[in-house]
């Protein structure tokens, strides 16, 4: 006993820094609720994946995943699945999940649920996760003052949308090029007509605010530049977009027309809030004060919001487009 105590005693001297391994943490089991049809959809869906993706590589998580069939029911019925099977937090993504997180969360306090792209539901359980979209604005204002010919641009959005236009779009265009007219649409369906009579008056790049319909407005574009009858001396028309989009589609023929995309990053929230998670916190930030959301706004900041290049006119302008997004900083909704 004496030689095995002399050994230890010596073990301990020789090697101070000997530690028995410890096992690792068990992962936390986040839940994913997709909207309807999943991954596989090139829009909300497959970004939010994408997220997923990374996190899984490189975090210390798991997921657990459900798909709803879209109507309010089955989206109650999906969250509980997650909830069942003791998924903490819980992600829906889409405002179409609101009214079903809002039941929800009322039923399970102990249960935190995310809600990307929505603002609107008013539980301690509930953390909001939006967009600045108006800083999206700026930039797509900016891109095409810098680009246009005619000095005529616009932005069609639908009613509610203005603000993004007057403390976005417009400002941005005005501060790329002080010549440059900028002017907004309304429409709520037919964009494509809507686009038409822009270009007619003499627009020549178009921001579409709204998602859905970028197909039917770049494929207008696309016939208007290229129609036989078009004016000698017009210049070529082009399309800002907004991204996630699972209805654009782009031709060999439209691609040119394409300028660039305005990206919602719903990869990076969904990656950063699994991050938050692996770390045991939560983004608490005050989006509403009076009604009691709290949450986050990504924006250009933490690449909430992106500006993806897709026309080699815009090349350029990079330092343009760099000052833009530090301006853009300032932007209010």
């Amino acid at each position: 006993m004496k030689r095995v105590g002399l050994l230890s005693l010596l073990l301990i001297l020789v090697f101070p820094t000997l530690s028995v391994p410890t096992h690792a943490a068990t992962p936390i089991l986040i839940g994913i609720a997709y909207d309807i049809g999943g991954r596989g959809d090139s829009g909300f869906n497959d970004a939010a994946g994408a997220g997923v993706d990374r996190a899984i590589k490189v975090l210390s998580v798991k997921f657990e995943s459900t798909v709803t069939l879209g109507t309010q029911s089955d989206r109650e019925t999906r969250l509980q699945s997650l909830v069942d099977k003791s998924a903490n937090p819980i992600i829906a993504i889409g405002s179409d999940y609101a009214p079903a997180v809002d039941v929800l969360s009322g039923k399970f306090p102990n249960t935190q649920f995310i809600l990307v792209d929505d603002a609107s539901v008013a539980h301690l359980n509930v953390t909001s996760i939006i967009f600045a979209e108006t800083q999206g604005a700026y930039l797509a204002g900016a891109s095409a003052a810098l680009v246009s010919k005619s000095g005529k641009v616009a932005m069609i959005v639908n009613e509610k949308q203005s603000k993004l236009f007057w403390n976005g779009f417009n400002v941005g265009a005005r501060n790329a090029k002080k010549s440059v007219k900028a002017s907004i649409a309304f429409a709520n369906k037919n964009y494509a007509a809507t686009a038409k009579d822009l270009i007619e008056s003499g627009v020549d790049v178009i921001y579409l605010g709204v998602r859905g319909s970028s197909t039917d407005v770049l494929d207008e574009i696309t016939k208007l530049n290229l129609a036989k009858n078009r004016k000698k001396n017009a210049p070529m028309a082009y399309l800002i977009s907004v991204t996630p989009d699972q209805f654009l589609r782009v031709s060999p023929q439209s691609k040119e027309y394409l300028l660039a995309r305005i990206e919602k990053r719903v990869d990076t929230a969904v990656f950063n809030i699994a991050s938050a998670a692996a770390n045991g916190s939560q983004y608490l930030d005050i989006i509403d004060q009076t009604s009691g959301i709290y949450g986050h706004v990504f924006g250009v900041s933490d690449d909430g919001i992106t500006i993806d290049i897709r026309s080699k006119l815009l090349e350029p302008y990079a330092k343009q487009i760099a000052q833009a997004k530090k301006q853009a900083l300032q932007v209010k909704g």
